[in-house]
């Protein structure tokens, strides 16, 4: 698959297939592939917390909020939510400005994926 047809292919998933474990190595790979991309004065601001295992995610899922337009959806349901998380956070004491970091890199992240 060419790089147009990838992007083509993307789309915003809203239900995931909960069962099907995404290691967390796999996740570092992908982040590793990010690493490559543009970084706004080559500061690399933004840092990682990867989680795998069911109690994170729980406590991940909890603090989310799922399809701004979709007012009466609470986001999937149990068997239905990711079963891996890639939170990404920006270290202040580097930049105060890493929106556009976070997005070139998030979606890298995806297309590697």
């Amino acid at each position: 698959m060419n790089f147009k047809q990838l992007v083509q292919k993307n789309r915003s998933y809203r239900r995931f297939y909960q069962e099907e474990k995404i290691s967390k190595e796999q996740i570092l790979e992908w982040i590793e592939t990010s690493r490559y991309t543009p970084s706004g004065r080559n500061l690399q601001a933004i840092k990682y917390i990867v989680s795998v295992n069911g109690t994170s995610n729980r406590d991940i899922f909890n603090t989310l909020s799922w399809a701004g337009y979709l007012t009466e959806w609470n986001g999937p349901e149990t068997g239905e939510q990711p079963s891996a998380y890639i939170v990404m956070l920006t270290d202040l004491s580097l930049s105060q400005n890493a929106a556009v970091d976070i997005g070139i890199l998030a979606q890298t992240i995806l297309l590697a994926a």
